[in-house]
């Protein structure tokens, strides 16, 4: 199995991941040229490794495999013969996860509001996506510090209970700040 999604998947899980559908973790990671932390991580927000995720959008669309794969997405995954019914195969669903977040790290640059861009550009959005994704790499152990609270998913929620001026610092420092510590 070969495309410019994904390459060999491997026949049985990676040791340091310990369920199988995390198998393909490492191998999609490096051939995306992806950080395997977050890319499990990602994986972990989205669905909770649940492969046959799909979840209905306000918009519309709708988010499928355990990487939460947009249909918006689907012409270019298309082109590589990738369906969101066989995107619901966890090794699929990891190498089109590191696909397009390296899609996305190419285009924001390898910081944490690049990385969260995964999810959204939008910098509420995209701030609250950050969080989650570190609050999951705390919990895991891959990085010291304490769980923040996980912004309302809705930004109306968030100005009564913040001042402006910290939310329009926070999305900037999000932008700013640094993925060195999870660098390949």
């Amino acid at each position: 199995m070969s495309s410019g999604i994904y390459a060999q998947v491997p026949s049985s899980p990676i040791p340091m991941f310990t369920r199988p559908v995390e198998a393909c973790i490492i191998p999609a990671a490096q051939y995306h040229h992806v950080n395997h932390n977050i890319l499990w991580a990602i994986l972990k927000v989205e669905s909770n490794f649940k492969p046959n995720t799909v979840t209905k959008n306000e918009n519309g669309t709708q988010d499928h495999g355990m990487g939460g794969m947009n249909t918006i997405h689907m012409a270019s995954l298309a082109k590589h013969g990738i369906t969101p019914s066989n995107i619901q195969d966890p090794c699929i669903s990891t190498y089109v996860t590191a696909w397009h977040l390296s899609k996305v790290i190419a285009k924001h640059g390898n910081t944490w509001y690049g990385v969260a861009a995964y999810h959204s550009a939008t910098p509420y959005f995209n701030n609250r996506y950050q969080v989650m994704l570190q609050n999951a790499l705390i919990k895991a152990g891959v990085l010291t510090g304490k769980i923040k609270p996980v912004p309302p998913l809705k930004p109306g929620q968030l100005e009564n209970s913040i001042p402006k001026a910290q939310n329009k610092m926070q999305a900037a420092n999000a932008y700013n700040s640094s993925m060195n510590v999870l660098s390949e």
